[in-house]
């Protein structure tokens, strides 16, 4: 079964899609190991592959950038989040749409039901991204978060499951990482990874009946 056909299998009978952004529907995983490895470049650090990326990248990413070894007495965290972020938006433009997601966003949005966007991208640049793809349109909500630290999405997903006015039942979030269960937990929605993104279905799989491959 193809991805288009196991995603609408797995979300039939819901009136509301949550979409995660980075590494759902955007195709951006190569793109963080780059720019993560030339923070680690200029720190002495050593570099990762895409491989090892997957296998320890988590929410909130201080814990990810403590497993990289960098020491916040020499570069805060928040300085090193906000280069990252820098780099990061300098090269998006360049990055495409993870081709069988956007199919999948397209026919959804042909039957009339409502998406949305939550992401741990902060709410200016993730704006400015959505915009970029022509996406406006196709999403009714896309919420952020306040700051560039990536830490949690569980409160902005409680505003946005009541901005919507939809049942939690007859809503779910489409992600590619555990946080993304973990938001679905606590919002009480049901929840489908994927596993083309940010953490490798091993990581995915013991924690949830619901992952699709690519």
């Amino acid at each position: 079964m193809d991805l288009v056909s196991s995603l609408h299998r797995a979300i039939k009978a819901k009136k509301h899609i949550i979409w995660d952004w980075n590494g759902t529907l955007l195709d951006d995983v190569g793109h963080a190991v780059m720019v993560m490895n030339s923070l680690l470049e200029g720190h002495q650090l050593p570099l990762i592959n895409r491989d090892h990326y997957r296998e320890i990248f988590e929410f909130p990413v201080l814990n990810y950038y403590q497993k990289l070894g960098f020491d916040f007495e020499k570069e805060s965290f928040e300085s090193l989040c906000h280069r990252f972020v820098e780099r990061f938006m300098a090269g998006f433009q360049n990055l495409p749409l993870v081709p069988e997601m956007k199919s999948v966003l397209m026919q959804l949005h042909e039957e009339k039901l409502t998406q949305s966007v939550l992401s741990a991208t902060d709410q200016i640049n993730l704006d400015s991204m959505i915009s970029h793809f022509d996406l406006s349109d196709v999403f009714r909500f896309v919420f952020g978060i306040e700051n560039k630290f990536a830490g949690s999405k569980i409160e902005r997903g409680h505003h946005l499951i009541k901005n919507s006015g939809i049942a939690a039942a007859e809503t779910v979030i489409i992600g590619d990482t555990l946080h993304d269960l973990e938001v679905a937990k606590a919002l009480g929605i049901d929840a489908v990874l994927i596993s083309h993104g940010h953490q490798c279905p091993t990581r995915l799989r013991p924690h949830h009946d619901m992952v699709i491959d690519v």
